[in-house]
């Protein structure tokens, strides 16, 4: 009998998520500015935060019309753009 590996360390993180900097022009061009000017990590998800467009926005917090932040992750935020998840990187 072969022994079993050890489990593989599960990552903090959600799987990666297409950037939003990486939408076809037109499509950015679509969305309002999302300027990201701080982002607030913590291990503890209530201390976590973002100012997006000048607005402080916590995890379940909408950003603008038909967005909505879903998770601060340590290399951005997970957005739900119109029922599409991507990526709004740190500044």
């Amino acid at each position: 009998m072969l022994p079993t590996p050890p489990p593989t360390p599960a990552s903090t993180d959600a799987p990666a998520l297409l950037p939003i900097t990486s939408l076809p022009a037109s499509e950015r061009d679509a969305l309002p500015p999302l300027k990201v000017t701080m982002h607030a990590y913590s291990a503890d998800p209530a201390r976590r935060f973002m100012i997006v467009d000048g607005q402080r926005i916590g995890e379940g917090g909408r950003i603008a019309d038909g967005i909505v932040l879903i998770h601060i992750r340590r290399d951005g935020a997970e957005i739900d753009v119109r029922g599409r998840r991507l990526l709004l990187p740190n500044p």
